[in-house]
């Protein structure tokens, strides 16, 4: 019973410590567990009032697939997933899965979320958080502003 408790007491202690040392910086990957990270979570300048895209890659080397279902900031009243589809069309995506093993990048020019209208002035070289919503969780990550 005492080596059952010492265990549970050292990986308390292990969880506390990642916890507490975890924090992320600006354009450095997140951590969700051991095997899916957010990296490159970037947004772009812009005034209040006005949208701002941000943008990042989901890399999930889990062995389940991660399924997004939005995202929230306090820079912003509401946050659209958008998708360009051709030259000309543009659609608006209630979520998106990431299959086990694999990556989702919204840093390319077809693909991110939409941000607006912004509460606040978007500077660059400002952070904010962003807390991701997906099938059985979330998790909160920082965005680094980027000029237009």
């Amino acid at each position: 019973m005492s080596n059952r408790c010492d265990r549970w007491t050292s990986s308390l202690i292990a969880l506390v410590l990642i916890s507490i040392f975890s924090a992320a910086r600006p354009d450095t990957p997140f951590e969700a567990g051991l095997n899916v990270r957010i990296d490159a979570a970037t947004a772009t300048a812009a005034r209040q009032g006005e949208t701002s895209r941000i943008r990042f890659r989901i890399v999930n080397d889990s062995p389940a697939a991660f399924h997004v279902i939005g995202i929230e900031t306090p820079v912003a009243r509401e946050a659209r997933l958008v998708a360009d589809v051709g030259e000309s069309e543009r659609n608006v995506l209630e979520s998106i899965g990431v299959p086990a093993g694999e990556s989702l990048d919204l840093t390319t020019s077809h693909l991110w979320y939409e941000t607006g209208p912004l509460t606040r002035d978007l500077d660059a070289g400002e952070t904010f958080d962003m807390t991701l919503r997906f099938v059985g969780g979330q998790l909160t990550v920082p965005v680094h502003v980027h000029a237009r």
